[in-house]
Formats: C-alpha cells, structure tokens, sequence
C-alpha cells in the first residue's frame, strides 16, 4: 500500500511539473526593447542608458546566443501565429536622439544588428536630436528601419480626434517624402492609444504599431499594439536585464500588477 501511494506521488508530481512547463512555455513572448537616449549622464533620467552599459548588454545578449529580430521579421511571425523562438530579440529606440546614432549605430553595425528608430518629424535637426543626414545614413545601412513616432510626441488619447489623424498620417507622410522609403511602422508617444487610434493607425497605412502596457489578452496577436520593454538604467544591473530579456518578463509583470505590487506603465 506504501508503494502504490508513492508511485501515485511520484506520478502526480510529475504531472503537476509537465502541467507547469507547458503553462510557462505557453507564456514565453518575444522581448521587443525600447530604448530612448544612449548617453552619458544617464543619472539626469531613467531613460538614458550609457553607452557601456548598452554595449554590456549588446554583448550579455550576444554570449548568450540571442537571435536579433528586426521588427519587420516580428511583425511577419506574429501574423502568421508559429511559434517564436526562444532567445529571440528585438531592439527599437524612440524619439531620435542624436546619441542613438553616435553611439549605438556604431554597435549595431559592427555586430549587424537590426533595429527600429521612431522619430518625432519636428524634433529633427533641434539641439541634440538626429537632422536628416543621419536619418539618412541610419536608414541606408539596411540595417535600421525609420518608424514614425507622431508630428510632436504630443500625447494622442488627450487630443481632439482631427489632430490626433493629423499626428499620425502626417508624420509618416513627412518621413516618407523625406526618406523616398515607406514607414511601415508607428510608435505610439508614451505609449497611449485606443481602438480608435489604432483604427486610424490601420488606415493611414501602417503595417504594425507599438506600445508599452497593453491588454495581455491580446499582447500576443495585436498588431497595432505590439507590446516592448521599456528599458531604464535600472537595466545597469545585468541581472535585472536578464529577467527582461527573458522572454518571461511581461508575465511576470502581469502577475505583480494583479496583486498590486507593480506600477503600470
């Protein structure tokens, strides 16, 4: 009788750990990053991150066999629902600091790695800001796709619905013209939308767009409200960068968030 109640155990534990792997497993989703500023000073906001630290992690993710997606490719395995795989990558900044292209553009061609630049059309050429040659350059490297991130970084669920169209069609005509090269993709500032904004996004003829919090419902099928990291100095720490980078991140988030023990973007 002792036996057959330790096997049982045994068969039950067994069950229970295969139960709990296929749930993970079921949780894995693509690590999408989103950078702002790669700078020195990164103690004046949490959104700069130093340029050794961003090699650090270039590197972190390298040793580890990551596979560096660009958008695009992600944006294709999302609309075709096969299975990611695991140590995937993909990097996107935002906003069009002129550091993204003094110090990580460097990086990213050295090591070819793709990336996404969403630039706000009326900060270019301001002080500290990519011009347009830069721009240029980045996108001609094939390695850098240019995304718009609206006319003013203005956010769009507080504007009236005809300057909100304006943000989003406009930009990307301005890029477009600019650029001679068709802006596929949008991010939205400070990652506010809704299914209105989405819908207009969808109609100026955008092929995917990005945000930061979305509904986990459908963080994984929702083409127009990609789900990204943001990624802080608090990332310095490479163990912190490692559970971003996981690909178990979000879930987790998701979890703290319920029980109230995780801000919400």
């Amino acid at each position: 009788m002792k036996k057959k109640i330790i096997i049982i155990n045994v068969i039950l534990t067994i069950i229970v750990f295969i139960s709990l792997f296929f749930f993970i497993d079921k949780s894995y989703t693509v690590p999408v990053l989103m950078y702002h500023s790669i700078n020195i000073g990164s103690d004046s906001s949490s959104l700069i991150v130093s340029p050794d630290t961003f090699i650090k992690q270039i590197k972190f993710l390298k040793d580890r066999n990551f596979q560096f997606m660009s958008l695009a490719d992600y944006v294709e395995l999302l609309k075709s629902g096969k299975k990611p795989r695991r140590k995937s990558i993909v990097i996107t900044f935002d906003d069009g600091y002129e550091d993204n292209y003094i110090y990580a553009f460097p990086i990213l061609k050295e090591l070819n790695i793709p990336a996404t630049v969403f630039i706000v059309t009326d900060w270019v050429n301001n002080e500290n800001m990519l011009n347009w040659s830069q721009i240029k350059e980045m996108k001609n490297s094939n390695l850098v796709e240019i995304g718009s991130h609206s006319i003013t970084h203005d956010m769009l669920t507080e504007m009236p619905k005809a300057a909100m169209i304006r943000e989003v069609s406009q930009s990307k005509q301005i890029l477009e013209k600019t650029l001679d090269v068709p802006v596929r993709f949008f991010g939205y500032p400070t990652g506010a939308h809704s299914e209105f904004i989405k819908e207009m996004t969808k109609i100026a003829g955008y092929k995917a767009a990005c945000a930061t919090s979305v509904d986990k419902r459908t963080a994984h099928s929702d083409l127009f409200a990609i789900r990204r990291i943001r990624i802080s100095h608090s990332a310095d720490n490479l163990f912190i960068f490692g559970v971003q980078v996981s690909g178990y991140y979000n879930f987790l988030k998701d979890r703290r968030i319920k029980k109230g023990k995780w801000r919400k973007y």
